[in-house]
């Protein structure tokens, strides 16, 4: 759970990366933040999912972050098309639970 929400995170931080999203997804923040340093961050993320995957020790981890993939790539695309809003609430959440789950672990 914890890997897909922080998939979830660095999926939506690299399309925030990109000028065409920007103005979408970080709304007034877009004149603060620096799109390379977005994309960075969004790697970073991803990578500690990856990361938090396979800590685990288990075989499938690897194959199960990787279909997690399209599927959170699927659901930032809906939401940049449908509801820029909504999907800054779902990052801002995915955000939250993931800084509780570290904090109570």
């Amino acid at each position: 759970m914890m890997a897909g929400l922080l998939q979830f995170a660095a999926l939506y931080l690299l399309a925030a990366a990109m000028p065409q999203h920007c103005r979408a997804l970080l709304g007034r923040w877009q004149r603060s933040v620096r799109p390379a340093h977005v994309a960075i961050a969004g790697w970073g993320v991803l990578a500690v999912s990856f990361g938090v995957a396979i800590a685990n020790g288990d075989p499938i981890a690897i194959v199960f972050w990787l279909g997690l993939l399209p599927l959170g790539g699927v659901l930032i695309l809906l939401g940049i098309s449908f509801s820029p809003r909504l999907l800054r609430r779902t990052f801002l959440l995915s955000a939250s639970l993931c800084a509780c789950v570290l904090l109570l672990t």
